[in-house]
């Protein structure tokens, strides 16, 4: 089988779909969408899917913003059911990080976030269950919430059929054909797709694809390992979704009884398509980080834990944007454990990038490739405390 396509995009996670779709709404007719087995196969499967603003660097904050009324007005928008819950998020910072939050704030308020500071005991406040003994300060997202991942997926993926984009799941790409500094396409399990733009959104098997092309990106797979507990009682009513940098996790309420945590996991460079077991310490782990900050979890029950790989970045951020010296060549890829919220936005600055020559909806300059060779990062100024799990030690 020879194809032709004006696009190819490799990988049918949230952002690809994102991309293939943005694509198509903008009118490209040919667009094709390859994914190795399943769409969502990845961690856009397995994502938590948080639904929030709250960065402490400008421009994964933009794309959040940018993406956040597409979640909240999905059926609007996208059409189909609500992908969206509403719940409100905070994110807590350890006392010596509390100034840096405040001026993150300010940062977020003047792009337009619906945000404010809150003292510990304005917190305790809004959610008196929790503890707040060892926190500086939260910021109080009131508007944000979480998103289904499956839905979202298949949301994407119905609105971009509809507009001519042609889906082939089970079709892993063997190789990306280049022509001296030239994309030219792509070889699959059924065939060559002729096409003059590639687009390489496929996770944490990004790193292999690219290497093959003699690519070497800074970037690696790693374990993601979640467990879900059913709430107690006293807890029946959902909580708000916690980022917690003291603790180097998050957790949110999961339909309606249970709740999801993220358990630190320090697992690096694992083979994207071995089977993903979860770390037997995981569920203890995740009990102690809950009931620390939520003492009234000790009530709570285990339902189920599961592992997820990502691709993560040297620099712990997005690699997007066109490959210096291959025309044709895009990146959408090692978003480090943060790339679902900001799905609708990539896709759009993908799409403009492509077609205008670059995005316009977010400036995403910052998150190049090249920026590894020349000592740039998109982090802002204010960063707090680096999680145990972002590093291999």
């Amino acid at each position: 089988m020879i194809e032709t396509a004006d696009v190819v995009v490799v990988g049918g996670g949230v952002n690809g779909v994102s991309i293939a779709y943005a694509l198509a709404a903008r009118g490209v007719s040919r667009v094709v969408l390859c994914e190795q087995a399943a769409l969502a196969n990845g961690a856009s499967g397995r994502s938590s899917a948080l639904v929030r603003m709250h960065y402490t660097n400008e421009w994964d904050a933009r794309l959040a913003f940018a993406s956040f009324p597409v979640f909240r007005h999905w059926p609007e928008i996208m059409g189909g059911p609500p992908v969206f819950t509403h719940t409100g998020f905070v994110n807590v910072v350890a006392p010596p990080y509390a100034d840096a939050l405040r001026k993150n704030v300010a940062m977020l308020r003047g792009i337009g976030v619906n945000t404010v500071a809150l003292t510990p005991g304005e917190l305790h406040d809004l959610q008196p269950f929790a503890n707040v003994d060892d926190l500086g300060a939260a910021a109080w997202e009131p508007e944000s919430g979480y998103a289904d991942p499956a839905t979202t997926v298949d949301g994407f993926a119905r609105r971009g059929s509809e507009l001519g984009v042609r889906i082939l799941p089970w079709t892993p790409v063997r190789k990306i054909r280049r022509r001296e500094s030239r994309v030219v396409g792509v070889e699959t399990s059924a065939g060559r797709i002729d096409a003059g733009a590639v687009v390489v959104a496929a996770g944490a098997w990004a790193p292999r694809i690219c290497r093959e092309i003699g690519i070497e990106l800074p970037a690696r797979p790693k374990g993601l390992d979640t467990v879900q507990v059913t709430r107690p009682p006293a807890l029946a009513q959902p909580h708000v979704i916690f980022i917690d940098n003291v603790l180097g996790t998050y957790f949110r309420p999961e339909s309606g009884i249970r709740t999801i945590v993220g358990v630190p996991c320090q697992e690096w460079d694992l083979d994207p398509d071995a089977p993903m077991v979860l770390a037997p310490s995981a569920p203890a782990v995740g009990a102690q980080i809950l009931t620390h900050r939520i003492p009234a979890m000790e009530g709570a029950t285990l339902a189920r834990g599961y592992r997820a790989v990502d691709c993560y970045s040297r620099d712990r951020h997005a690699i997007l944007g066109r490959v210096d010296g291959i025309d044709g060549l895009y990146l959408a890829t090692a978003f480090s454990g943060s790339g679902f919220k900001i799905a609708p936005a990539v896709g759009t600055c993908i799409a403009e990038l492509i077609l205008d020559g670059r995005a316009k909806t977010v400036d995403i300059d910052a998150f190049c490739l090249r920026r590894f060779a020349e000592g740039k990062s998109p982090e802002g100024p204010y960063p707090y405390a680096i999680r145990r799990d972002h590093t291999d030690r």
